[in-house]
């Protein structure tokens, strides 16, 4: 009797290790507020992942406020992968601006880079606003609090003296293209995409828009102060009516994060499934987002933070080169 209990404990041992060692490892992945333009994309990601990766890893598509929502929380590991604007991951890796209280984060790697985009400051085309100082004393929204264009907006503000001057919102990224047609709010500021945003574009058919332009010496005001921001020329789009003109504003990276509890096989083959040509094609028709995807991290040199080691080894395979310097685990 006692040889048959063995037996069958021994059995029931060796089918819950077997059942174990095939069970998907679980990872989250933090994406953005409904309105905007990560949310869909990242979910559209994390479908392609789960179908193409089934049975060996699974993701949950988790909406998130934005880039300074998205880095606190992988920071504290509450996120297991998800995107980050330069700002905030700067910030979070040196324990500095709104991540003073955390400390430094550096539970984190870098797996790719995203995207540049820039910041667009939009006005209807008939307001009497033609610069940053004709907004003294107009309401400027400055998109939804915990977002990366929250801070990016509030930056700019600031660095050039304005902010005490206007009067600032944080509506929603959906709300605030809306406001703008009604009225409500005489500004807005939203992330480009990379030079346009949906809501906006949408509004321009009926209400045209243009953007404001720095002058030369604000922009350079603002770089000189943030080091993570560069200068960019937004030109003339077809798409945004009324946007007739260049524009001067700033542009930053927008950078894919794993955290440590993420096993290097799970970066390896979450990469080799979005960033494969065939796949990112895909993704791209689905959501732009995706279409500039790659490994460059050279950008990276300067601020010092770190690549993860299972995206330096895709991203070489691929024929890119990743400065050595910056690969490092934990």
């Amino acid at each position: 009797m006692k040889k048959w209990i063995f037996a069958l404990s021994f059995a029931a041992v060796f089918a819950l290790q077997g059942s174990m060692a095939i069970a998907a490892e679980r990872y989250s992945f933090g994406s953005g507020p409904a309105a905007g333009g990560w949310n869909p994309t990242i979910q559209a990601g994390v479908q392609l992942l789960n179908k193409e990766l089934k049975g060996k890893f699974s993701f949950q598509h988790v909406p998130s406020q934005g880039s300074l929502d998205n880095v606190r929380r992988i920071g504290h590991g509450e996120f297991s992968t998800t995107w980050g604007h330069v700002v905030q991951i700067y910030s979070a890796w040196n324990g500095t601006g709104p991540f003073k209280s955390d400390g430094k984060l550096r539970d984190f790697r870098v797996i790719a880079q995203v995207r540049a985009q820039a910041q667009l400051i939009a006005v209807l085309k008939g307001s009497p606003i033609k610069s940053y100082s004709d907004m003294k004393g107009k309401v400027v929204n400055l998109s939804p609090r915990g977002t990366g264009s929250m801070v990016t907006c509030t930056n700019i503000f600031k660095a050039i003296g304005m902010f005490s001057k206007i009067k600032p919102r944080y509506m929603g990224v959906g709300a605030s293209a809306r406001a703008l047609g009604d009225r409500q709010v005489d500004v807005v500021c939203l992330p480009g995409i990379p030079h346009s945003f949906p809501s906006l574009t949408q509004l321009s058919v009926q209400r045209p828009v243009r953007y404001i332009s720095m002058t030369s010496e604000e922009q350079k005001t603002i770089i000189n102060k943030y080091r993570f921001y560069a200068p960019i020329t937004i030109p003339p789009l077809k798409d945004v009516r009324g946007q007739d003109a260049n524009a001067r504003s700033v542009a930053y990276d927008v950078w894919w994060l794993a955290h440590k509890k993420m096993s290097n096989a799970a970066v390896y083959n979450l990469l080799k499934v979005t960033a494969n040509p065939a796949n990112l094609s895909k993704l791209s028709k689905v959501a732009k987002y995706w279409k500039g995807l790659n490994g460059n991290f050279d950008a990276l040199t300067a601020h010092k933070i770190y690549v993860h080691p299972s995206a330096a080894r895709y991203w070489k395979e691929r024929g890119k080169k990743v400065p050595a310097q910056l690969v490092k685990g934990y």
